[in-house]
């Protein structure tokens, strides 16, 4: 992405005024960016700020684009917006390179911007503040049903070999015949030579099973809590399951989907069909429903602390028809947790997957105009 020309005096304008400013308790992260401004015969001191204000914002789009799909999308359907408050996104910037090139009249520079990650994530997620007012009337009620779940066995299958052997058998016969002239007598003779040959063939095939995995599945209350949060922030309107499945006339049946769950990736379409009817018979518009599969305890290479990786799939369903439509999905995606032992690790990944997958789902439901 390149920033448009009649940006750049917005973006020299935001960023006079506090670019540089402390970095506060915001979490953060550093992006590289690039920016190659044309002069005539000499270059300026304004010509230089144009180009570290371009390199600032293109840190910013490169940032959006690498993250996350949607939010990319959400960042262009507003770059306007984007573009005219760049100090609330950077907080700080540092000069890594610059060349200026006087044949070809460039100045080029290359810089790392701290991007503000919580002002960029809630700009994204609701827009600017007099538009989340807006929004926030508008927004349908939403549940969501999200197990955690750990492997509790895996029963491993022994290869199945099959083999096979052709047999090609054939025979040939050589007959002779002779005759030899004596003084007084003819002597005729013949013979037959017969030959057998065999010709074999093998081969055969292995077949492999797939580990059959028991997983022990658990609600989360770390899941509930960042999820809840994100969802509320932008602006839905959060229904406890449990609420949920007491208005559903016996549909919407939590252990049901707990113990499939515990067996397999996804749910039987008579138990989905099921659910997705429950929720809506409680008068719920929207049902998110997924899976958050923790992996064994590592230790991290850099850190050396314990790291536990989890695995996200999850998806986002209109329920307020006769049938069920998916509106949002993610996954399968892996978030990486560091602690002191596994317990804080595997919290610390519990958490940060189930508040970037509710952001994803999130930002998807807006490219969508689902509010």
């Amino acid at each position: 992405m390149s920033m448009k020309p009649f940006h750049r005096m917005a973006v020299l304008c935001a960023l006079a005024f506090g670019l540089h400013a402390a970095p506060g308790l915001a979490q953060t992260a550093s992006q590289k960016g690039m920016a190659t401004v044309t002069y005539g015969k000499r270059l300026t001191a304004t010509q230089r700020q144009q180009a570290l204000a371009e390199a600032t914002f293109n840190a910013l789009e490169q940032y959006v684009a690498d993250s996350d799909s949607a939010q990319d999308r959400l960042f262009e359907s507003r770059h306007d917006y984007f573009a005219g408050h760049v100090s609330r996104y950077v907080l700080s910037t540092t000069v890594l390179s610059q060349q200026d090139d006087p044949q070809a009249k460039t100045y080029t520079v290359v810089l790392r911007a701290d991007i503000n990650q919580d002002n960029l994530i809630s700009d994204l997620g609701v827009g600017t503040a007099s538009e989340a007012s807006v929004q926030s009337t508008n927004h349908q009620m939403l549940t969501f049903l999200f197990m955690a779940r750990s492997q509790k066995s895996i029963q491993q299958f022994d290869d199945r070999v099959y083999k096979r052997v052709d047999s090609d058998t054939t025979q040939s016969r050589d007959t002779t015949q002779g005759e030899s002239i004596h003084v007084h007598s003819i002597k005729t003779s013949d013979g037959i030579d017969a030959h057998k040959s065999v010709r074999s063939v093998s081969g055969g095939s292995t077949v492999v099973q797939a580990d059959k995995v028991t997983w022990q599945v658990a609600q989360s209350d770390d899941i509930n809590t960042a999820m809840t949060g994100v969802f509320a922030n932008a602006g839905y309107q959060v229904i406890d399951a449990d609420q949920v499945e007491g208005a559903s006339n016996g549909l919407l049946n939590i252990d049901s989907i707990r113990a499939a769950y515990s067996s397999g990736d996804d749910l039987q379409p008579k138990l989905m069909y099921q659910t997705t009817q429950g929720v809506h018979t409680a008068g719920i518009g929207l049902l998110a429903i997924g899976t958050l599969d923790i992996g064994m305890p590592g230790t991290d290479p850099v850190s050396g602390n314990v790291r536990v990786y989890v695995t996200v799939t999850a998806k986002v369903y209109n329920v307020s028809g006769r049938f069920a439509a998916t509106l949002a999905s993610v996954g399968p995606v892996q978030f990486a947790g560091l602690g002191p032992n596994a317990t804080v690790a595997q919290t610390n990944a519990l958490t940060m997957a189930a508040r970037e997958t509710a952001q994803h789902l999130v930002d998807e439901l807006a490219n969508r105009g689902v509010h």
